[in-house]
Parts: C-alpha cells; sequence; structure tokens
C-alpha cells in the first residue's frame, strides 16, 4: 500500500535533525580521543620529570600533585573564561557534579595505584574494559540488550585495545583488580554523564565535577605527602621543572576544559555503549603521535589492535543507521 510521502515529513524531518546531531557529536567524541592521546605522551613527561627537576623519583606523590593542578587549573579556567558555567550553578548542578566528579576520581586513583602493579600495555588493555562493562550495566538498567552491532562493535574495540601494544600478559594480582575495577568506574561516568547531561546544563556540571575532583585530589595529597619522605620544599621545585610545568598546562587546558566540555556536552546525543566505542580509539592516537615524535615505530600489533578498534567503530556506526534506513523504507512502503 502507498502512502502520500508528506505523511512521513516531520518524522522524517526529525531523523534527518538527529542523524545531524549525531555526526557532529561523534566528531566531537573523535576530537576528544585525539586529544587524550596527544596528552597521554604529556602526562607520562611530567610523571617522570620529578627525576629532572627534584633529582629523585616522588612515585604516586608527584600523580597527585599533578592531578590536583590539573583539574584546579581547569576549574579556575572555566570560572574566568566561560561565564555560562558559572550562571547555572544550582543544586542539580553540584550534585551532578558531585556525582561524575566522583566517578572520575575514583577511576583516576584506581587506575594510578593499579599502574603500581602492572605493565602500562596490561594498564591499557583492562582500562579498555569500560567498553564492554557499558554495554553490560546499559543492557540490564534498560533491561534490554543493545543493538547488535554495538555488541560486535564493543568486543571488536575490546579486543584492539587488548592487543595494540602486544598481547597482555596477565597475572590478575591486585594491581589488575584495581585496573579492572577502574574501568567498571570509568563505565559508571560514562552512563551517569549520558543521564546527568540531559538534565542538567553540561557546563555548570563540569565546572563542578572539577572542583570535586580538585578537592578530592587535595585531601590524598595531604595523606600521601603525610606518609611519604618528600621534603616541603621540595614540591616547589617540582611544580617549577619545566618538564612538569609546560605538559600540566597542556593538559590542564585540553584533555580537561576542552576534552571534558566536549564530552559533557556531545556525549547525550549518542547511544552511551556508541560513545564508549568512541572513546576506546584513544590508544590508536597516542600510538600514532608517540611514534610521531619518536618514542614508538610502527609494528604488527598497532596494525592488528588499531584495525580491530577502527573496525569495531565502522560497524557500531553502520549497523544501527542501516537498521534506520530498513525502518523507514518499511514504513513508507
Amino acid at each position: 500500500m502507498l502512502v502520500d510521502a508528506a505523511t512521513f515529513s516531520l518524522p522524517m524531518d526529525v531523523s534527518i535533525q538527529k542523524r545531524a546531531k549525531e555526526r557532529t557529536a561523534a566528531l566531537a567524541l573523535l576530537a576528544v580521543t585525539f586529544i587524550w592521546g596527544l596528552t597521554f605522551v604529556w602526562m607520562k613527561q611530567a610523571v617522570d620529570s620529578d627525576v629532572g627537576s627534584v633529582g629523585r623519583d616522588l612515585g604516586a606523590f608527584t600523580i597527585v600533585v599533578f592531578l590536583v593542578l590539573r583539574f584546579g587549573i581547569a576549574a579556575l579556567f572555566l570560572v574566568i573564561a566561560v561565564p555560562s558555567a558559572r550562571r547555572g550553578l544550582d543544586r542539580g548542578a553540584w550534585l551532578g557534579g558531585l556525582l561524575l566528579g566522583g566517578l572520575l576520581f575514583v577511576g583516576f586513583l584506581l587506575q594510578m595505584f593499579g599502574l603500581e602493579g602492572v605493565s602500562p600495555a596490561v594498564s591499557a588493555f583492562l582500562t579498555s574494559l569500560y567498553v564492554v562493562f557499558t554495554a553490560l550495566v546499559s543492557a540490564a538498567l534498560a533491561k534490554k540488550a543493545p543493538h547488535p552491532a554495538l555488541i560486535f562493535g564493543a568486543l571488536l574495540a575490546t579486543f584492539g585495545g587488548a592487543f595494540i601494544g602486544g598481547p597482555p600478559q596477565l597475572s590478575f594480582g591486585v594491581g589488575e583488580w584495581l585496573t579492572v575495577a577502574c574501568a567498571f568506574v570509568f563505565a559508571l561516568h560514562i552512563l551517569a554523564t549520558d543521564r546527568i547531561t540531559k538534565s542538567v546544563a553540561p557546563m555548570p556540571v563540569t565546572l563542578t565535577s572539577f572542583v570535586v575532583v580538585t578537592a578530592a585530589s587535595l585531601v590524598v595529597l595531604a595523606w600521601a605527602w603525610m606518609r611519604s619522605d618528600v621534603a616541603l620544599d621540595e614540591i616547589p621545585t617540582l611544580i617549577g621543572g619545566q618538564g612538569f610545568r609546560v605538559q600540566l598546562v597542556g593538559t590542564a587546558l585540553l584533555a580537561t576544559v576542552v576534552a571534558i566540555s566536549l564530552m559533557n556536552v556531545y556525549q547525550r546525543e549518542l547511544d552511551p555503549v556508541r560513545a564508549a566505542i568512541l572513546y576506546a580509539l584513544e590508544p590508536v592516537w597516542a600510538a600514532l603521535i608517540s611514534i610521531g615524535v619518536g618514542a614508538d615505530t610502527f609494528n604488527r600489533w598497532l596494525w592488528i589492535g588499531g584495525g580491530a578498534l577502527l573496525a569495531g567503530n565502522v560497524i557500531a556506526e553502520l549497523g544501527p543507521m542501516l537498521a534506520r534506513r530498513r525502518a523507514v523504507r518499511g514504513e513508507m512502503s
């Protein structure tokens, strides 16, 4: 039976607008993964800079100092440069920021302590499990399985994250379990971002989440300092080192202000599982940038892992899109 096409003009217009928003959101989150990949090198340089500036390895203390300053600078920048972040500081923004900032902080902390017991390759793989965790938790909350293309894409992305740095050597000690817990917390953060930013203005909640991470990191820093042998005069020396200072400013402004703001503004336009699969591209950019600066070389594992990550994203993008097109054709026939 043929139906007047005008009957479907409104739904089709809405569908086209939705698709355009999803494309813009996907490109924005792709930019987020590139920024994260770029700043991964900076973070490593900043964390390793204590040997050059202070003269010895301060371990986790340097990481916590970096975390405090990174989110503190980001919060201050938003207060000064983004008026919309200040104007919407209502109860909803603080509650949303408390949850998102708390999840971010716990995820970073678990990842940090996990890294003390596992190699970077194992950490990257286990952290990438947030893609699968996002799909599982999303299905449990919705009581409905995600689109098959998203499931297959999530599995491919996880496989790619596992092998992009070579086969992970797993033993599942404390470090591995802490990193798995970190991946689960990051999955919760993705799902919480989807829900909170649909009901609360994204920029105010971005600011409050930065404040929460900064405050929580200060508490941990005070605890770590009391338990360490770090002298008070070593802290200004650490912060004043060029290898720490330059990377800190770049990471605070790009990986924190720009990337997390884009995440909070645009992720709500996509299925959270689709967003998680996109985020999994971060190690591809990190590897390519590392190769570009001469810190690494191409190898077969980069091709295997990176190829699986890209394939997972293509499948996750095309599967639901083709399903929507078939549905529209079915309605018009």
